[in-house]
């Protein structure tokens, strides 16, 4: 008889790997091909759009799943729950919080504005850092090389996305972003 959780493990764990692949895939492809444009996306109703929102979900949900059933099975020690929580909450909370203040459509490359006030006085990507933080909190959380693996690929997507983005921003901005770029590091 096939064990129910282990299945859904590999098969969550699966899917998101496809979902993060694939949004790493489409974004080299677009530095090697000049005319191809990933992400930011060109526009809101660009398939480009629309793939990454499919692909980040598809990347995320099962990335859930895998860590609810490892949750079900495995609980974390009082140090993982002491340490690691904290990190989560103030990580994703901090970080949902600067998107909310940029605004969404910002944040998924609609030019509304060059932040470079408040939290972005100090980082040009603060929201990647503070998902850092976040996503060090939930691997403490919880303990499967399966999580660890997904998370350790978000946070290289979050490494390598200002290098996609940079050269949009320098496009869409031009002056305003070269000297706010040579005053403010990219990460911290």
């Amino acid at each position: 008889m096939i064990e129910i959780q282990p299945t859904m493990g590999w098969i969550a764990f699966g899917l998101s790997m496809i979902g993060g692949i694939s949004i790493f895939a489409l974004s080299i492809l677009a530095t090697v091909k000049h005319d191809f444009q990933f992400f930011p996306p060109p526009s809101k109703q660009s398939w480009q759009h629309k793939a990454f929102i499919v692909l980040f979900r598809l990347y995320l949900y099962p990335l859930i799943a895998l860590s609810v059933i490892n949750l079900l099975q495995d609980r974390p020690t009082i140090f993982q729950y002491g340490i690691g929580t904290p990190l989560l909450g103030i990580g994703f909370g901090l970080a949902f919080w600067i998107t909310f203040k940029m605004g969404w459509r910002n944040a998924f490359g609609e030019k509304r504005g060059l932040k470079t006030a408040g939290w972005f006085s100090w980082s040009r990507n603060p929201v990647y850092v503070f998902t850092w933080i976040g996503l060090i909190g939930w691997a403490l959380v919880i303990n499967d090389w399966q999580v660890w693996c997904l998370l350790a690929l978000w946070g290289l997507m979050y490494w390598a996305a200002p290098r996609f983005e940079e050269p949009w921003l320098e496009r869409e901005y031009g002056d305003t972003y070269s000297a706010y770029k040579a005053r403010v590091p990219r990460f911290f």
